[in-house]
C-alpha cells in the first residue's frame, strides 16, 4: 500500500551535476534527484536551493547529485537520463502550483511524498511553491532557505520509507514562522539516528532493484 506523507505549517533552474563515483569509495551512499519544475524557479535561486538541501543531506552522510529534467526554457536540452527508468538510487522532486486556500486558519501542506509501505521506500516528492513562499513571507526569511529545508524533509521521508515524524529537528511534522525567525540550527538538522536510517534505506533500495524503478501511485499520502 502506498502512503503519502503531508508536511504542514502552523501559523502561518538549472544546474546538472555529474555523479561522483568516489562516494561509494568513502562509504557515503549517493542519491540522484531528478527535478521537475511545473512552477519555474530562477536558475540563481535554484542553485542556492540545491546547495543548501545538499548541505543538509551531506551532514547526514548522504551525497546528492541533481539532474534537472524540466525547464521553462525550451532551448535547454533535457538530459538523456531523464528519459530512462528510475534506478534504485534515484528519486524525483517536482515543484508545482497549489493555490493558497482562502479558508481562514486552514493548515496547508508545504509538500508531500509518496511512500510505498511494502518496500519502505519512495520515489516522488512534491513541493508546493505558493505555500513555501507564503511561509517565507510570514517569517520574513528567504524562500530559497525554506524550499531547501522542505526538499530535504521530503527526501528524508522517501529514504526513511515512512510517513512518521520526529518531535524535534527537520523531520518534525509542522513548522512555524517563529521557528524560522529563531533559526536554531537543531531545528533544521537531521539527527544522527535519522541519518543512519536514511543511509540504510538508500542502500536497501539496491536490493529491491526494480521494485523502486517506477513512480509509486495511489491515494494514500504522507506529507509535511
Amino acid at each position: 500500500m502506498n502512503l503519502v506523507h503531508s508536511f504542514v505549517v502552523v501559523g502561518l533552474a538549472v544546474t546538472i551535476l555529474i555523479a561522483r563515483p568516489e562516494a561509494a569509495v568513502f562509504g557515503r551512499p549517493l542519491l540522484v534527484v531528478r527535478t521537475y519544475q511545473a512552477m519555474p524557479v530562477e536558475a540563481r535561486d535554484w542553485k542556492t536551493v540545491i546547495h543548501d538541501a545538499t548541505g543538509i543531506l551531506s551532514r547526514a552522510g548522504i551525497d546528492v547529485d541533481w539532474v534537472h529534467c524540466s525547464s521553462a526554457d525550451s532551448h535547454i536540452e533535457v538530459p538523456t537520463q531523464c528519459t530512462l527508468p528510475y534506478r534504485w538510487n534515484e528519486v524525483g522532486v517536482r515543484i508545482v502550483r497549489r493555490p493558497l486556500s482562502p479558508t481562514r486558519g486552514k493548515v496547508m501542506p508545504l509538500g508531500d511524498s509518496l511512500v510505498d509501505a511494502s518496500t519502505r521506500s519512495g520515489t516522488l516528492a512534491t513541493i508546493y511553491l505558493e505555500q513555501v513562499e507564503s511561509l517565507a513571507r510570514t517569517a520574513a526569511v528567504s524562500t530559497n532557505t525554506v524550499m531547501a529545508r522542505v526538499i530535504a524533509h521530503e527526501l528524508g521521508h522517501l529514504l526513511l520509507g515512512t510517513n512518521t515524524h520526529s518531535t524535534i529537528g527537520l523531520m518534525r511534522p509542522a513548522w512555524t514562522a517563529e521557528e524560522l525567525v529563531r533559526n536554531r540550527p537543531r531545528d533544521w538538522m537531521l539527527s544522527a539516528d535519522e541519518g543512519q536510517h536514511m543511509r540504510q534505506g538508500l542502500l536497501r533500495r539496491s536490493e529491491l532493484d526494480g521494485a523502486v524503478a517506477s513512480m509509486p501511485a495511489g491515494p494514500n499520502r504522507a506529507g509535511l
